[in-house]
């Protein structure tokens, strides 16, 4: 068995903890980009559910996704997610509108029925 000197045991020592430290920069910069890679894809999700419920349709893709990576990265991501999963099927879609085109000569508010019903002179 060969017998080390001191002055080789501190080599091995000196060298070894570099690596370590080398070795741990590198896991932190890997799991900070594993970290941002799962906020990405979560968001993607987010955006795509929110997209087949109807909701945001006038922001694309792309934007809503990083707004909701940005969204994530403040923390807030859940709160969101759990709107989201609140809202049934086609919710955000539009289901009617009022057309006010036809209005009533001689009315007192110059509106249709229906305005001058909410409004209160009808009734």
């Amino acid at each position: 068995m060969n017998k080390l000197s001191n002055a080789q045991i501190a080599e091995v020592l000196t060298d070894a903890s570099a690596t370590l430290r080398h070795q741990q920069v590198q896991i932190q910069d890997l799991q900070e980009k594993l970290a941002a890679r799962e906020r990405r894809d979560r968001a993607e999700k987010l955006a795509s559910e929110m997209h087949r419920k109807g909701l945001e349709l006038d922001v694309a893709q792309e934007a809503l996704v990083d707004r909701l990576e940005k969204t994530a990265e403040a923390g807030k991501l859940d709160a969101v997610e759990h709107a989201v999963d609140l809202v049934g099927p086609d919710m955000g879609a539009k289901l009617a509108q009022i057309i006010t085109n036809d209005t009533t000569p001689g009315s007192s508010s110059g509106g249709s029925d229906l305005e001058r019903f909410l409004v209160g002179s009808v009734g």
